[in-house]
């Protein structure tokens, strides 16, 4: 069966912004609603003195990444955490994923790419790696076999960007990937969110977006580990038997505990 994905250039219209997605979250986290924020941009001049054109990208990217309903917690829940006296590490980690999954074509270069690579012992990522495979990708994606190739070479240097930017590889002009440390905050984040969506303790561990976090069997386990250190849940798992139990009833209510 054929992959129904449509890959766009999304990555490309707004740029990777995160101040910017910031000061929005932040913004829209006050009321939860999208008209009142387009409002604000453009009334208290939220996101500084740029053209309408830049705004209405930004605008246009926010709710790709944020308003979009996924697996990941609402931007409501996203802003609350933010709000929280967090590092900002764990806000830059937060908002990793949304980046991710609000552009499949990122999400899947991500995959391909970034993670084949960090299990090779000197991993490294070019700008003409990424437009490399952008060529393979169009075999089985017209959209993509349309592209010139100065917007192939433009979009693997927004995808090179986004990389820099969220820490996972060093600065320009190296080529090295690091790995994405996780810190528990965020881990448990999003863990307690696909809890209260899931039913099962499997389902929940086994879910892909802990591949996009980087989070494999032996961390997984760390992690689950350091919750019960922190009291945020109730973790023991004895001869292939697993229990656990949170000790907050929704993910709001951690957040509450962070405050």
């Amino acid at each position: 069966m054929p992959n129904r994905t449509a890959y766009h250039v999304s990555l490309m219209r707004g740029g990777i912004a995160i101040p910017e997605m910031l000061r929005l979250l932040r913004a829209y986290g006050a009321h939860g609603d999208w008209q009142r924020l387009r409002a604000q941009v453009f009334q208290e001049n939220l996101l500084g003195k740029m053209s309408q054109k830049n705004i209405q990208a930004l605008l246009g990217a926010f709710r790709r990444r944020f308003l979009v309903n996924r697996c990941l917690p609402p931007a409501l829940l996203l802003a609350r955490l933010l709000n929280a006296p967090v590092s900002e590490r764990v806000c830059l980690q937060a908002l990793f994923p949304y980046f991710l999954q609000g552009d499949p074509l990122a999400e899947r270069c991500y995959r391909d790419l970034v993670l084949e690579q960090l299990a090779q012992p000197e991993a490294r990522l070019t700008v003409r790696d990424v437009v490399t495979h952008l060529q393979v990708l169009s075999r089985n994606h017209s959209e993509l076999a349309n592209w010139k190739e100065a917007v192939r070479e433009r979009w693997a240097q927004s995808f090179i960007t986004l990389l820099r930017r969220f820490g996972l590889m060093e600065r320009h002009p190296g080529d090295r990937l690091y790995r994405l440390w996780l810190e528990p905050v965020t881990f448990a984040f999003f863990w307690l969110w696909l809890w209260e969506q899931y039913s099962g303790f499997w389902e929940v561990a086994r879910h892909t977006l802990w591949s996009l976090l980087q989070v494999d069997q032996r961390s997984l386990e760390d992690f689950l580990t350091r919750g019960n250190l922190h009291r945020w849940w109730e973790y023991q798992q004895l001869a292939g038997i697993v229990t656990f139990q949170p000790r907050f009833a929704t993910l709001e209510q951690w957040l509450d505990g962070l405050a």
